[in-house]
């Protein structure tokens, strides 16, 4: 017996749809497909039929962005979900809510976090790590190191650590602050 209470092609087609309607942005299709997994009364497969049902009928937009597509809930898709009201169980809207902004704060947190290197002319590497929020770098930090696999190394443990190494290097950097305030 199947569990979960999202199994008609209806229900699925409308929590594509809500799920769409939560977000403030626009989202990949695996992005999207993290949201509405959430009930156990359909898989993959009935997802990508329904999805992409959902996009021939212009119920959901495909814009390109940065070589890749993104979706997001048309106009016509809003006034279709609007006369769904009350289809989903609450308890499914609250799966799809939570799920959502999991999702939403993952995708920000990676946009947040740049990593890039390059050689230099001697055999060494540069590798660059920044923090940005919207438009505005709040840290950069390059390093000089001897091999790409340091730079990968390096890159992977910033985006694994950004927030703490922002927070660590901040203290560190106001701590001088502290002792030179103690002295005076």
């Amino acid at each position: 017996m199947q569990q979960g209470y999202v199994r008609e092609p209806e229900d699925i087609k409308c929590l594509i749809l809500y799920c769409l309607s939560l977000l403030p942005i626009t989202i990949k299709e695996e992005d999207l497909l993290e949201i509405v997994m959430i009930d156990d009364g359909f898989g993959y497969f009935e997802f990508a039929q329904y999805f992409r049902e959902l996009r021939d009928a212009k119920l959901i937009s495909e814009i390109g962005i940065g070589g890749h597509k993104e979706f997001l809930l048309t106009l016509k898709g809003k006034e279709v979900l609007d006369l769904m009201d009350g289809h989903l169980r609450q308890s499914v809207c609250d799966k799809a809510q939570a799920s959502a902004i999991r999702v939403v704060r993952r995708i920000r947190r990676s946009d947040s976090i740049k990593t890039a290197h390059k050689p230099n002319g001697d055999g060494t590497y540069t590798t660059t790590m920044t923090i940005c929020d919207k438009s505005t770098d709040l840290v950069t930090v390059s390093m000089l190191v001897y091999s790409e696999r340091q730079c990968r190394i390096l890159e992977e443990n910033f985006k694994a650590n950004a927030e703490n190494v922002f927070k660590g290097l901040v203290n560190l950097l106001l701590e001088n602050e502290k002792h030179t305030d103690t002295e005076d």
